[in-house]
């Protein structure tokens, strides 16, 4: 089954997202922030059971989205893995770039969001099937 990890400091949100991806057949697994983001990856690497996408919220207290793709994208047991950058606050073209600096996709929190970040997993845990 593939497997999400879900990274947002608010639990309305990450609920949300569990529930939808649950009703496509995906597994997931809530952050409420980045330090335990890293520690859910850290697990799932010693278990052998790695996360097929991350769904990352930027602004959070502590270790904030940036930070954590920072950690994701220079550890060589991780770079490959998929980043959905969910976010709330309109963010300018400096920070989306960011994201593509970071292979990252962007999702701003909105109407259309849901939709948006389920085809968006959808498409690339079809793609790592192939």
């Amino acid at each position: 089954m593939p497997r999400v990890l879900i990274v947002d400091d608010q639990k309305d949100v990450r609920d949300l997202l569990g529930a939808a991806l649950q009703d496509q057949g995906v597994e997931s697994v809530a952050a409420a922030d980045g330090g335990s983001a890293l520690r859910e990856l850290c697990r799932a690497t010693a278990d052998g059971n790695p996360f097929d996408a991350m769904l990352l919220d930027i602004v959070m207290p502590g270790i904030d989205g940036w930070r954590v793709m920072a950690a994701v994208k220079s550890n060589p047991l991780w770079e490959d893995l998929p980043i959905i950058v969910i976010t709330g606050q309109a963010t300018g073209a400096d920070d989306i770039w960011r994201v593509t600096e970071f292979d990252g996709v962007y999702a701003e929190k909105g109407t259309s969001f849901l939709d948006f970040v389920l085809t968006t997993v959808s498409r690339i845990i079809e793609a790592g099937e192939d």
